[in-house]
């Protein structure tokens, strides 16, 4: 709450800033982007994962206007990030934000009791505000007479009427920011609630504010609206609120003097606010009686219904998870064939040697594994923005609340989960919509335990590997199709335990009681919704593609540059005698040929530092069944979990990659231990098949786990206990086989 020093000049010359502030659906981000349009950028706030959305309005004098949106939030006080954000950009103590010089307030007119609480809050700090009373059409078809007149003659501030989503009111609004309202507001035909406290929290807010004007921590206009921010921010345990350890300890002082918790504060304070809204609207500033919207009401008839919205919900979510597998399938081909294409370019225009080989295998293949999850991202988002512009959203969180109940999180959890069993990365991006900070870790650390379209090469390799995979079970089900629902399944019970684990150890905190407001349904705004479809877009490619990239690059490099000196003639001398063979057709001489190449391939790359990788890692992997050869496949999968198959493909001389391939899998059954024994057991594929299914063998998972949280101490968190889990979980099947008489 230290004062911003302002300069003179500066003031003049810098250009002017607009926050727009509001509760979640009340249209903020609407009205943000029919003022902005394309004219914007996300970022992130310092040190915090919350998202910083700016735009640039240019009004119709030539002036231009920076926007910035601030995140939705019912109250000023700092119960949550983004309620800590809002306030401290607001009252301009946000590190590198400058304060703004107004605040347009999007409240529901359909809602207006609960919309206005935020913004008494903000005339108790005197804010310049404009009220955008927004969604005046759903308050009309609720019979709701809003005047926005004598609303503003109530609050002392302009109040212009919206319907954001149709552009209605939006000229009015433009009209009154050009006209320059940057002085307090006035006094109202309504007192400011600071200025008519209960007599339960007269004395101690009095008492805080002459404190902070006495330490200079703020000005004395200010300072009552300021001193009970803090008393009701100061809440034991509450990591959102960054209050300075000064104000802190006089903030306490004050509430030890007289005999007060911030609990009791933050009720006293939330019960009186409400009778002080009811008082204002009693001044006639809604008149009309609440007439529910009927399409509303027997839509949640279903939609809500004990059984026949848990269906209902079923139902939409599995359109939407196949529809991220089957729509995006057509795309993702798409960009495969655009990386191809680009491939044989650079192989044309390139001369051969390690540089076009890098650029190749390195640049060209990192950038296409990071393009291929772009389809998945922007269909998954499609639907979020959708269901969250009609007011679906609320209505799922709530129906799914019981049931993630008892892993200890709230119902917002279970989409993010649901989508990582297309790709963790979406999933990862999609906890954005879960508010408690420690509940959103909990869902990023264990959606890459869902089972991901990636790892599926991988299983349908092993299962047709080591196992009868065609034959029935009974007659009826094939047992590779059953080991493959049980590789899902034993991924959803995994998820589940850790979240169980992390709910009560690491991330200990109480399951947050979840408190929704079910929007009446409307249709969606379309430009919003594109909008955020080529922000994520853009955020995905620059932000983790560039990560991705680097660390695709660095994964050619361990697997191509050799280490030290080792004689291949004799492969060249094995070529020159099967050409000169005239015994062979050209056929089986082009088989021999591949086949040395393979085998000078797999010479090489035990001599390259992911061999010597294979090496050294070989005694910690060897208790799990693994030789050198599959730790190298887990090195290289760290690229894309699927690179595990190219990986074995390599190292055992194979020149086909995919999955399908007969050859790869008669290599592997013909693999033999140092003791003669067959390598690839069922007792080892199962082995496999749990390592893949708990380790975290995903780069690109990673950089997007880094993105959202902010650092790498999460991260690093995440890869350590998935590896730890995959040892884990290996070793025990495989020992336990071997205890059990399994080979």
């Amino acid at each position: 709450m230290s004062l911003p020093a302002k300069s003179p000049v500066s003031a003049l010359c810098k250009r002017r800033l607009i926050a727009i502030a509001g509760n979640p659906n009340a249209g903020k981000t609407t009205l943000f982007n029919a003022l902005t349009g394309a004219r914007q950028k996300v970022s992130n706030y310092p040190g915090v994962t919350v998202e910083r959305k700016a735009g640039q309005l240019k009004l119709a004098a030539g002036e231009t206007v920076d926007v910035v949106d601030l995140p939705g939030c019912y109250s000023l006080a700092a119960r949550s990030p983004e309620e800590q954000i809002a306030h401290d950009v607001i009252l301009g103590e946000m590190p590198g934000e400058p304060k703004p010089d107004l605040v347009i307030v999007v409240v529901d007119a359909s809602n207006l009791e609960r919309n206005l609480f935020l913004t008494s809050q903000l005339l108790d700090l005197k804010i310049p505000i404009i009220v955008a009373l927004n969604m005046m059409d759903v308050a009309r078809e609720q019979g709701r007479k809003v005047s926005a007149e004598k609303l503003a003659a109530a609050l002392g501030c302009p109040v212009v009427p919206l319907v954001a989503r149709r552009g209605e009111g939006i000229h009015d609004l433009l009209h009154l920011i050009g006209a320059r309202p940057t002085g307090e507001c006035a006094c109202g035909g309504v007192p400011r609630f600071i200025d008519c406290l209960p007599p339960a929290l007269e004395p101690s807010v009095q008492a805080l504010a002459e404190g902070l004007v006495s330490s200079g921590h703020a000005q004395r206009e200010t300072a009552r609206g300021e001193a009970l921010w803090l008393l009701v921010s100061s809440l034991e345990g509450d990591d959102a609120a960054r209050i300075s350890p000064a104000l802190s300890a006089l903030a306490r002082r004050v509430l030890n003097e007289y005999q007060l918790t911030p609990r009791q504060v933050r009720a006293i304070e939330t019960s009186a606010r409400y009778q002080y809204l009811n008082d204002v609207m009693c001044r006639g500033v809604a008149e009309g009686k609440h007439r529910p919207s009927r399409f509303t009401d027997r839509l949640d008839g279903v939609l809500l219904h004990k059984v026949w919205g848990p269906i209902s919900f079923l139902l939409v979510m599995a359109f939407v998870f196949q529809s991220i597998f089957s729509w995006a399938s057509p795309a993702m081909d798409g960009i495969e064939s655009l990386m191809t294409a680009l491939a044989a370019l650079v192989g044309d225009l390139l001369p051969d040697g390690m540089f076009k080989e890098m650029l190749l295998e390195g640049a060209v293949a990192g950038v296409g594994n990071v393009l291929v999850f772009l389809p998945q991202i922007l269909i998954l988002f499609l639907f979020i923005g959708f269901l969250e512009d009609v007011g679906y959203m609320a209505r799922a969180a709530f129906l799914m609340d019981r049931i993630m109940a008892r892993v200890g999180l709230d119902g917002r959890a279970f989409l993010p989960l649901l989508s990582s069993f297309a790709c963790a990365i979406p999933g990862i991006m999609a906890t954005r919509t879960i508010a408690a900070r420690k509940d959103r870790l909990v869902t990023i650390l264990v959606a890459p335990l869902m089972s991901c379209s990636a790892r599926l090469p991988v299983y349908t390799l092993i299962i047709g590997t080591v196992f009868t995979a065609e034959q029935r079970l009974f007659g009826v089900y094939p047992i590779g199709g059953l080991m493959l629902l049980g590789m899902y399944f034993f991924s959803i019970v995994a998820g589940i335990t850790m979240a169980a684990l992390f709910k009560r150890t690491v991330l200990r905190s109480p399951r947050p009681p979840l408190l929704l407001e079910l929007p009446s349904y409307k249709l969606p705004s379309l430009k919003s919704v594109l909008l955020n479809l080529y922000d994520r877009a853009r955020l995905f490619v620059i932000r983790a593609g560039t990560v991705i990239l680097a660390a695709t690059i660095i994964l050619w490099a361990l697997m191509h540059v050799p280490v030290g000196h080792q004689d291949f003639s004799g492969f060249e001398q094995r070529r020159l005698s099967i050409r000169s063979e005239p015994a062979l057709d050209d056929a089986g001489r082009n088989m021999l040929l591949q086949f040395v190449q393979s085998e000078e391939d797999a010479a090489r790359v035990q001599q390259t530092l992911a061999g010597k990788m294979g090496k050294l890692i070989e005694p910690v992997i060897a208790p799990l069944g693994f030789d050198w050869k599959i730790g190298v496949g887990i090195i290289a999968s760290f690229a894309a979990r699927e690179v595990f198959v190219s990986g074995l493909s390599v190292v055992h001389g194979v020149g086909g990659s995919d999955e399908e391939t007969s050859s790869l899998r008669d290599a592997l059954r013909g693999e033999r231990r140092t003791d003669g024994s067959l390598m690839f057991t069922p007792l080892l594929g199962l082995s496999i098949l749990v390592f893949f299914v708990l380790a975290c063998q995903c780069v690109s998972t990673v950089a997007i786990v880094r993105r959202e949280t902010g650092g790498w101490r999460w991260p690093a968190f995440m890869i350590a206990y998935m590896t730890a889990l995959a040892w884990l979980g290996s070793f025990a099947v495989y020992q336990g086989g071997r205890l059990l008489g399994f080979s």
